[in-house]
């Protein structure tokens, strides 16, 4: 546990930092999975500043995306990533998951193909408010699903925490299905590095580490992740048992 959301992402991004670079070191390259929301802004920052990494040896996806929004849209993933990392490093390649593609299950398809094609070395990772991974709730969660990339629908928990994010101002405006990475290809995944800063994470926080393995919290599957490392700071720590005690 950190004191603070700057120290959660120094810490964050030097596990994430040392996975990259042993990568490079011993295969030639990295492809990373990357997360995007306002959770991962330190972490994200931190690693742009990091010169030891190796960037143009570095592959980059992205969890998820909102179906129908163009590339250029103020709330995109893919925008997010490229105003706050991938337009400021030189990486080898960002794959797109392109929400507003013509056929969605074709694009899934198609990014599914790629992640097999290039198997990421890491997963940067947060939690939702209902303790969802990527765009996986509750309602949509497998862990055995067979698909590393399916469309979902989204429920109104994460539909809303996407204005409490600032990425919309209604919730009408956010949109009701999006593409989405899935459960098993994170737990194939050899390392996750899980940023989770805040006081709006405490309870998804206490049910992904406390309450049982379960797809009513999508989080709690990382328990079975050997790779996996959480990182937390004092507000999202609040409610375990450890920190209260």
């Amino acid at each position: 546990m950190h004191p603070t959301r700057g120290a959660l992402g120094r810490a964050s991004a030097a596990a994430a930092a040392a996975v990259m670079r042993d990568a490079i070191e011993r295969e030639g390259s990295a492809a990373v999975i990357f997360a995007a929301a306002p959770s991962q802004n330190e972490f994200l920052a931190e690693l742009e500043g990091n010169s030891a990494i190796d960037w143009r040896r570095v592959t980059a996806f992205h969890l998820d995306e909102y179906a129908g929004l163009p590339a250029a849209h103020l709330a995109s993933f893919r925008r997010f990533l490229r105003d706050r990392l991938l337009d400021h490093v030189p990486v080898a390649a960002f794959h797109e998951l392109a929400g507003d593609a013509a056929d969605l299950e074709a694009e899934a398809d198609r990014y599914q193909r790629l992640l097999r094609k290039q198997p990421p070395v890491l997963a940067a990772l947060g939690i939702g408010e209902n303790g969802h991974l990527a765009f996986i709730d509750p309602a949509e969660c497998d862990f055995e699903d067979p698909r590393d990339v399916r469309t979902v629908k989204l429920d109104e928990v994460c539909r809303q925490q996407q204005v409490h994010d600032g990425a919309f101002g209604r919730l009408e405006d956010v949109p009701r299905r999006a593409l989405s990475l899935t459960v098993p290809l994170f737990l194939r995944t050899p390392h996750a590095v899980v940023t989770v800063p805040g006081a709006a994470k405490r309870q998804a926080v206490r049910e992904a580490l406390e309450g049982p393995i379960d797809r009513r919290c999508p989080a709690s599957a990382l328990r079975r992740h050997s790779g996996a490392e959480l990182f937390l700071d004092g507000e999202s720590a609040a409610l375990l048992r450890r920190h209260r005690s």
